[in-house]
């Protein structure tokens, strides 16, 4: 399934919440692509006085935020870190994958 229209229909409630400096480091192509292929018909709101990591987004627009900090508001020094905590978890979810799927334990 699909889920992506509904994470940009999330990612859309989170960054309108942003100061407008901040939402305006965000390109205007790639706000006008995630409004044109968002779910229309999902409801989604912010309430901004709970932690964000506490109001149940999905996966997929917990790595399209993590992407636009990335791309467009983190110093050198968090993108670094970021990316070593991306590949973390990356070898995490293999290593997952590997003891999962181990062919010497299927019998």
């Amino acid at each position: 399934m699909n889920n992506y229209p509904r994470a940009y229909k999330e990612v859309l409630e989170i960054i309108k919440h942003f100061p407008k400096d901040e939402y305006e480091k965000i390109p205007q192509d790639i706000i006008k692509f995630y409004e044109e292929n968002m779910d229309r018909d999902y409801e989604f709101s912010i309430d901004p006085s709970v932690e964000l990591s506490k109001q149940g987004i999905s996966k997929e627009a917990n790595g399209i935020i993590i992407r636009l900090f990335q791309d467009y508001f983190a110093t050198e020094k968090q993108k670094e870190t970021l990316k070593r905590i991306l590949q973390l978890n990356e070898i995490k979810k293999d290593q997952e994958k590997r003891k999962k799927y181990n062919p010497d334990n299927i019998f």
